[in-house]
């Protein structure tokens, strides 16, 4: 702030402000109310953005990597990869591991 020293009529110097610092703010201090809203408005925003997000989940339905590990149900003995169906599983032992015998799960099965 800038402060002037001006010498009054009685001799004493007295501090008087500028005319800078009593500006009036704004009418009925909107200044105030509107930093005030803003709060108000925050938290409305992150609600809306909230709904928002929840609502994008919602439509994307199912992780497809967690629904394609789910369905992995059939595991290799000797290399440990996993497989699908029973169908693949029986491709991949018979293409992978010639020399193993195959695993009784698959002696029906039709590759």
């Amino acid at each position: 702030s800038v402060q002037e020293l001006h010498e009054s009529s009685s001799g004493k110097s007295t501090a008087v402000k500028s005319v800078r610092e009593y500006k009036p703010v704004a009418a009925y201090g909107s200044y105030l109310f509107a930093s005030m809203a803003r709060g108000h408005q925050k938290i409305q925003s992150q609600q809306k953005n909230a709904k928002k997000q929840a609502e994008i989940k919602k439509s994307k339905g199912h992780d497809q990597k967690t629904a394609a590990k789910a369905a992995l149900v059939f595991t290799c003995g000797v290399c440990r990869s996993q497989m699908p169906d029973p169908k693949t599983f029986k491709q991949h032992f018979e293409s992978k591991h010639p020399k193993s015998p195959l695993p009784p799960e698959l002696e029906g099965v039709e590759a």
